[in-house]
């Protein structure tokens, strides 16, 4: 499922687009320093993904940058609303997954007959 770019994803983007080239890094510079795909970094510079805090800390470090730094200036989140709540439903990474059936001592014997 592709992110919906939002306000915060694309401030995130453009303050990670503005830092990269006052150091004059290219994204494939960037990516390869980082140890994310290049297009990782053009996905992240357009708002289009919705990264790790892991990742975001490993690009402030290559950037020598705090993730205060990157966050700097932005002041927006969403509400507790039912969009809002929709909406980061629709942007979660991983699927729910149904928890796996509990095993019990009958089942355990029933196996090994």
């Amino acid at each position: 499922m592709r992110l919906i770019p939002n306000a915060i994803t694309l401030a995130v983007g453009e303050n990670l687009r503005s830092f990269r080239e006052e150091r004059g890094m290219t994204q494939l510079e960037l990516a390869m320093s980082a140890e994310v795909e290049r297009t990782r970094v053009s996905k992240l510079e357009l708002g289009l993904v919705n990264p790790s805090v892991l990742t975001l800390a490993t690009i402030c470090h290559v950037l020598d940058i705090t993730l205060a730094d990157l966050f700097g200036g932005i002041r927006l989140a969403h509400p507790p609303t039912t969009e809002g709540g929709t909406l980061r439903r629709a942007n979660q990474a991983v699927l729910d997954k149904k928890p796996a059936a509990k095993r019990t001592k009958a089942t355990k014997k029933a196996d090994t007959k």
